[in-house]
């Protein structure tokens, strides 16, 4: 019902992706237009291809999310406009399990200051990480279990995979948008 009452120009793509309701420890999910995204949605059938958590820092919503890109290979730390700024689809999911917003911030803060690396390996067991196996170690520091229902044999590789994790019950859907 609020974008009933917005006109045509505050309704174009970069104000929707500011205006949409997020809180802490939210999990937003993006699906771009391009060949990698397209790769990684296709693993698993899934309609994303990256995820990252949302955490309220210096009074500002951020994304933390693990992604390599031509500058670095380390935690990203974005903006809502910078994380979704080539998304062609978005979704927010919400955990039904209550946490002090406190513990997400000092899982957030320890990794931000351990300086951990993008896992080129896609491995669960070595000490870098992907993005889904990033938000899955955040969930289990915060809950003790595992937020993906299972792991993905990819050529003999376990993985945890963005359907893995859309399919647990303890996430709800807030909203998904397409642009």
């Amino acid at each position: 019902m609020k974008f009933l009452d917005k006109n045509k120009e505050s309704l174009n793509s970069d104000n929707i992706k500011n205006m949409v309701e997020l809180k802490s420890g939210d999990i937003i999910f993006r699906k771009e237009q391009n060949i990698l995204s397209d790769m990684f949605s296709n693993i698993d059938k899934s309609p994303y291809s990256h995820l990252g958590i949302v955490f309220r820092k210096d009074n500002e919503l951020k994304i933390y999310h693990m992604e390599a890109d031509e500058k670095n290979d380390d935690l990203k730390i974005q903006s809502i406009l910078d994380f979704t700024k080539n998304a062609k689809k978005i979704a927010v999911y919400r955990t039904k399990n209550s946490f002090e917003e406190e513990d997400l911030k000092k899982i957030l803060d320890e990794y931000e200051k351990s300086k951990i690396k993008f896992d080129y390996s896609f491995l669960l067991d070595n000490d870098t990480l992907y993005c889904t196996e990033f938000i899955n170690e955040v969930y289990f520091k915060l809950f003790n279990e595992n937020l993906y229902t299972y792991l993905f044999d990819f050529y003999g590789i376990n993985g945890i995979t963005i359907n893995s994790i859309l399919k647990n019950t303890n996430l709800e859907k807030r909203y998904e948008i397409n642009f």
